[in-house]
């Protein structure tokens, strides 16, 4: 093979290897992004809770930081977005919250464990069953394109919803 036909054909793998990588993630199907509010009891939820979006079938996840009239945008690793699908959606605490706790007789700080738990989850800006996926109640179908996924979320039983 002369060397102008070997380069070219070296060229034409390269080319067709570069075409027919997948994404970091695996997947190659439809993606759709994923932006929303949160609102607890009609108000927006702290700024600098986390939002997280599991997928209920493989291993994709993605966060987003609410802002502060509780807006916020999910981050993939992926920038073209999430794969399409079922996904089920926890919310965490802002980083570094955690109220003070002071003793019973409003002393030095408490480590009473019983007493430390009822005063941090008393404090949460939301009910603690938002911290796991398998207690929140939030579901979430990512599609194809831009999705809004707004969560009102309550303080009372689990009547939440996803508009």
């Amino acid at each position: 093979m002369p060397l102008n036909g070997a380069v070219a054909f070296l060229l034409t793998c390269l080319v067709g290897l570069v075409g027919c990588s997948r994404p970091a993630d695996g997947y190659s199907g439809p993606r759709g992004t994923v932006a929303g509010r949160l609102v607890i009891d009609g108000r927006p939820v702290p700024r600098g809770c986390q939002v997280v979006f599991m997928a209920t079938r493989g291993s994709f996840i993605a966060s987003g930081t609410v802002e502060h009239d509780g807006r916020y945008s999910l981050l993939y690793r992926v920038a073209e977005g999430l794969p399409v699908g079922e996904y089920v959606v926890q919310v965490g605490l802002p980083a570094g919250w955690g109220p003070a706790i002071a003793g019973s007789a409003g002393g030095s700080q408490s480590t009473d464990v019983n007493e430390i738990s009822k005063a941090w989850i008393a404090a949460m800006p939301f009910p603690e069953r938002y911290l796991a996926a398998s207690t929140s109640g939030l579901e979430f179908t990512v599609q194809s394109g831009e999705n809004t996924a707004d969560f009102l979320l309550v303080t009372g039983p689990k009547r939440d919803a996803a508009s």
